[in-house]
């Protein structure tokens, strides 16, 4: 009996000091959060310190009670006490709630939901195909005056080219070029012909060039646009665009985006109809969760529970603390998910081209942040052109900050993009001539 004793005091006593040396662990999280999640500048907010107060509290709790005449009294004194205990707690929670509230603490969800916040527009469809946008309503629209510029530039297939596709007729022996890519592609910020697209067509005029780009798509949508057109084109060169949140949009679906009218302020939107929260889940948002995760940068409620509990002060932070814990532990595993659908995209999309006896070329776009400082999802974009043997071209080196629109737009604007036009128009010209990549300029081939 004393042996049993003995054994459950030193269990006890081991248990408490793991429970000190987490109270620690969540008290340095609390401290350097800032510095282990990504995209964040240092600072010190409320959750945080709550966090490190809830951590050092579980800490010295723990290690008061490796003694076992305080664990003794503390445990009689519970049960003596029991409902004493639950009405000084209940007590506390609702006074810091209130202080809370005095506070101006945010809700985690908003505390009150509009009956209607967008509506869908007519001039925007998706399909197995992609997106794209249906023309005689976008023309409507841009002889209405509610867009003009590049956006009212779109062909009857939906696209942002100047021209329609229109079958290629055999025997014709002009140089076939179909593009792939997102809204770098698609030539935004761009003024009308000096996109890269358009710089390209310029400078080879014996060229077919069809743009299936479609602002805010990753490479499932490249592979869905090749997929369509390809046999129609029959290109020699089929020519994707990389930006690097390719990654983040490969693991929604191809139709995820919507464009809609928001009727608070008549003002466009450009949603997403998927969403993938902190733990890596795939959400399907209806229309009006919009408001959710565009104003509060926050998920849905995955149940009617924790949307009561988001809508009180001390529930919410609990659960942003939950988000940020969440968002550090599991990144890399995100990320590492993120890469291997995309790598499968790639492999898909390389064996589609050689299928139809186009070659493969790689674009990667860099970030401006990028020039002075190569990020990993850069270098990791590298890494997968070059296991899947997929020729790239790298062009940070030709590009310099004066070559990027000015903040917050993160696109090229005509210079950046006639810049790269020139080197696509070179290397293009290059592959015409001798059947490979080899001679081009910042590429690296297979």
């Amino acid at each position: 009996m004393q042996a049993n004793a003995s054994r459950s005091t030193a269990v006890a006593k081991v248990a408490f000091a793991l429970f000190a040396g987490l109270g620690l662990v969540i008290a340095g999280i609390g401290f350097g959060l800032d510095y282990l999640l990504p995209y964040t500048s240092p600072g010190f907010n409320l959750p945080q310190l709550l966090l490190v107060a809830a951590g050092l509290t579980l800490s010295f709790v723990s290690l008061t009670l490796r003694r076992t005449t305080v664990r003794r009294r503390f445990f009689q004194s519970i049960r003596q006490n029991m409902l004493r205990v639950l009405l000084v707690t209940l007590l506390t929670l609702v006074v810091l709630e209130f202080v809370l509230v005095a506070l101006g603490t945010g809700t985690y969800y908003p505390t009150e939901i509009p009956q209607k916040w967008i509506e869908p527009v007519p001039w925007w469809r998706c399909d197995e195909t992609g997106c794209r946008y249906v023309y005689d309503e976008l023309v409507k629209a841009c002889d209405a005056g509610v867009f003009s510029g590049r956006r009212c530039v779109v062909n009857r297939q939906g696209y942002q080219d100047s021209g329609d596709f229109v079958a290629v007729n055999d025997g014709d022996d002009s140089m076939r070029i179909l593009m792939l890519g997102d809204s770098f592609t698609a030539g935004y910020n761009a003024e009308i012909g000096k996109s890269y697209v358009e710089t390209i067509e310029a400078m080879l005029p014996d060229s077919v060039v069809w743009n299936t780009a479609i602002g805010g798509t990753g490479t499932n949508h490249a592979l869905a646009s090749f997929a369509a057109f390809a046999p129609l084109l029959r290109p020699q060169i089929a020519i994707l665009g990389f930006y690097m949140n390719d990654f983040d949009d490969n693991v929604t679906p191809i139709d995820s985006y919507l464009e809609a009218v928001n009727l608070e302020t008549n003002g466009m939107l450009m949603i997403k109809q998927y969403r993938v929260d902190v733990w890596g889940n795939l959400i399907k948002l209806d229309l009006q969760s919009d408001l959710y995760y565009r104003h509060y940068d926050v998920d849905p409620p995955a149940s009617e529970v924790k949307r009561i509990v988001g809508m009180t002060r001390l529930g919410s932070l609990v659960l942003r603390m939950t988000d940020a814990l969440g968002a550090t532990i599991f990144e890399d595993a995100r990320f590492e998910r993120k890469v291997a659908i995309t790598r499968d995209y790639l492999h898909e999309l390389r064996a589609a081209a050689a299928e139809q006896g186009a070659a493969l070329l790689v674009m990667l776009i860099p970030h401006e942040d990028n020039l002075d400082n190569v990020s990993e999802r850069y270098q990791t974009a590298i890494q997968l052109m070059r296991e899947l043997r997929v020729a790239y071209l790298d062009p940070i080196d030709s590009l310099d900050a004066s070559d990027y629109a000015a903040g917050p737009d993160l696109h090229w604007n005509s210079a950046g993009h006639q810049k790269i036009g020139a080197l696509l128009s070179a290397c293009v010209k290059s592959f015409f001539a001798s059947g490979e990549f080899d001679e081009c300029e910042h590429v690296e081939t297979p």
